[in-house]
């Protein structure tokens, strides 16, 4: 894996690729901290490609999914004897307090002769105030950390990886040089993603697969995406001394124009029946002329 896969724009990602070249050089565990989605896997391999001359070989081992108890003494014993492996465990705190007792020796014993990396949700302080995450082992993980930002704190990547994922998905599909209209592009910068990373790259996907043309607009938003969690970041100034109506117009007015005059997609996102957001676009006067030939049946 190349560097220059890994796209960081933001000053959060620039600083974890920083960190990430600094820490080669040490033998502690490295322990990636991010929401489902956020690229953490990844950055485990791409670590992996910097370390490549002391750590030649690269396991991955996901404890995401419960394993019985013979399971994971199996997986266990793969690690025994190895040497020059960077060994990355996802959702390691998965692990019965016993296994994660022997993780802990394993790291200990096992420094300069392979490089630990573990992933997991960033919620792990609290599963050592309950238990359920063994507080030496955390102690033991915790001195280099990467805290791997959700997608929509990393505005700046947006753009670059909307590029890097539609030229992936274009060879798949045997498509070149697809591209987005600018009023999806705003529409891709303004969207919450829940998901992260795999919710855009899924999101782009659909669109692909399911529409064959060489620019993609909001009209190709597949409609379970306004099912989800949707966040609107072209702020709209509150002043004191204004009615209320006015802001609900512009409210409705700004949906409509993001999601290309849809009213079924605008109300789901306003969270209103479609009958609701036509008697609002009637009351405020926000279709166009020829709008009014489609209505909604009584």
């Amino acid at each position: 894996m190349e560097e220059s896969n890994f796209i960081a724009l933001s000053p959060s990602t620039r600083k974890i690729l920083d960190r990430m070249k600094q820490a080669v050089s040490s033998d502690l565990p490295i322990l990636f901290l991010g929401e489902s989605g956020t690229g953490k896997s990844y950055l485990g391999y791409l670590f992996h490609s910097f370390c490549k001359d002391r750590f030649p070989q690269y396991q991955v081992f996901d404890f995401s999914v419960s394993e019985s108890e013979e399971e994971t003494s199996e997986i266990f014993s793969k690690l025994d004897g190895k040497a020059g492996v960077t060994i990355f465990l996802e959702a390691f705190s998965n692990l019965n307090p016993s296994f994660q007792v022997q993780l802990l020796q394993k790291i200990r014993n096992e420094k300069g002769k392979n490089r630990y990396l573990l992933s997991d949700q960033p919620d792990l302080t609290e599963k050592v105030k309950s238990g359920r995450l063994q507080e030496s082992l955390m102690t033991e993980i915790q001195t280099l950390q990467v805290k791997i930002p959700m997608l929509r704190e990393r505005k700046e990547d947006i753009p670059p990886l909307t590029r890097f994922f539609l030229d992936l998905i274009g060879k798949r599909y045997n498509r070149k040089n697809i591209k987005i209209s600018e009023k999806l592009g705003k529409f891709l910068l303004e969207y919450d993603y829940p998901g992260n990373l795999h919710q855009l790259k899924n999101l782009l996907e659909a669109m692909v697969s399911m529409h064959n043309v060489k620019t993609l607009d909001t009209k190709h938003l597949p409609p379970e995406l306004f099912e989800t969690g949707y966040k609107q970041n072209d702020n709209l100034t509150v002043r004191t001394g204004i009615p209320l109506r006015d802001y609900e117009r512009e409210i409705i007015r700004r949906n409509l124009i993001l999601v290309n005059g849809n009213r079924e997609k605008a109300a789901r996102i306003l969270g209103i029946s479609e009958r609701t957001i036509y008697r609002k676009i009637t009351e405020f006067e926000l279709f166009d002329s020829e709008d009014g030939k489609n209505l909604p049946s009584s």
